[in-house]
């Protein structure tokens, strides 16, 4: 199984961060996220699909969602946009001196890729979302 993890520095409180990513449904953090998203109940097993690109859907099913850990869980059962299959992410925001940091993590199996080159498609990826969320927030 492989793994891939980056974590990004944020000058905004922990809870400012929290807030923008725990709302599953909400991706206004994502630039034009807001109105490429339908979202599918509420709460841990809710879905939310991304309309990424003509024809092609991402659905992410929330998990778990920790507030007191500020943790959430979700996987990518169909549209996954990186070669690998049983994609399983955490993202968790820990309180800092000086702001927080919100580490974006996953487990998966590579398809079509080697392990090495699935992870750093991942990370990658995450850095430039993690990107987003720092810009959303202030930081």
């Amino acid at each position: 199984m492989g793994q891939a993890s980056v974590t990004q520095a944020m000058n905004a409180p922990a809870e400012t961060v929290w807030r923008a990513i725990s709302d599953f449904g909400d991706t206004s953090w994502m630039p034009g996220g807001g109105g490429n998203v339908l979202v599918e109940g509420q709460g841990p097993g809710m879905a939310r699909i991304l309309q990424a690109g003509p024809g092609k859907k991402i659905r992410e099913q929330l998990e778990s969602l920790d507030p007191g850990r500020r943790r959430l869980v979700y996987t990518i059962p169909e549209g996954v946009p990186f070669p690998v299959t049983g994609y399983r992410a955490t993202m968790t925001v820990d309180e800092t001196p000086d702001g927080s940091d919100l580490t974006w993590a996953c487990e998966f199996e590579p398809d079509g890729a080697s392990e090495e080159d699935a992870g750093k498609a991942i990370e990658q990826m995450y850095g430039i979302m993690l990107g987003w969320v720092r810009d959303f927030v202030g930081s």
